[in-house]
């Protein structure tokens, strides 16, 4: 569950993005008036030094474009604010809202796309310890569309069946807390969601990411203790596991050599 200002979309969230990326430096504009209160060289640190990984952890699993075609993920559509497409579909949000005679197969319709889209700009926030050694909460100006994000939605048929709603509410009408955004979360892993899960296999797996040999030798470690039952039975289990481990990759590693 993605949590926003606005509503809360049942979703799980990938980056299509190469791996030389992954450890790639981008200029990110600092604003807020926690970075500028930071010196000039402060700021400049601030704002070259960012990788994906800091914004969005240094653990991740890799998979197969192909596996997520097949598991019903689809790329974000990114809305220019400006666009007149994009004033247009906020229009057509609007009379959603307003207007009772709406057919039901055209608003599930409205609200199934709008599952699916994301702004193309917007303000993130990164916890940094400071030159200072006080860690504060930088405010950046972010293009999304360089994460190039696929999405997985829950199909109709299985919200129907589970009693979910693909946006569960907007702020401006059902005041939504922490606390129901976890209870929410919490309630997804019970059986009776179960059709509603993203599901997958080890063999599924294309790479495991880790931040340093520490996490690798622990990562190691996890999957050697892992119960045979999560392995195939028709291939020898150690070997598997095995394969396993071959595919953990070390971030920071990957910045030597990419």
């Amino acid at each position: 569950m993605q949590r926003n200002n606005e509503i809360l979309v049942l979703q799980k969230c990938f980056c299509d993005i190469p791996f030389h990326k992954l450890t790639e430096k981008l200029y990110l504009k600092g604003i807020g008036e926690n970075f500028l209160n930071r010196s000039p060289e402060e700021q400049n640190l601030l704002s070259h030094n960012n990788t994906h990984p800091d914004f969005y952890g240094y653990y991740g699993i890799a998979f197969p474009k192909s596996w997520g075609e097949k598991n019903n993920l689809q790329p974000v559509h990114y809305l220019n604010e400006n666009s007149s497409y994009s004033h247009d579909f906020a229009h057509l949000i609007e009379q959603l809202l307003s207007d009772n005679d709406i057919p039901d197969i055209c608003s599930d319709d409205i609200i199934r796309r709008l599952t699916y889209i994301k702004p193309l700009r917007g303000k993130m926030t990164r916890s940094i310890k400071c030159q200072d050694k006080v860690t504060r909460t930088i405010d950046f100006l972010k293009n999304f569309h360089d994460e190039r994000e696929w999405r997985y939605v829950p199909d109709p048929t299985s919200l129907t069946e589970a009693k979910k709603d693909p946006i569960i509410a907007n702020p401006n009408y059902i005041k939504i807390s922490t606390d129901t955004h976890n209870d929410f979360n919490t309630e997804l892993t019970k059986p009776y969601c179960k059709k509603l899960w993203l599901n997958y296999t080890y063999e599924d797996i294309r790479y495991l990411i880790v931040p340093d040999s520490q996490a690798r030798f622990n990562l190691i470690n996890t999957i050697l203790t892992l119960s045979d039952e999560n392995f195939s039975p028709n291939t020898d289990i150690s070997m598997q596991k095995y394969i396993l481990i071959s595919k953990i990759l070390v971030l920071n590693e990957l910045r030597k050599d990419w």
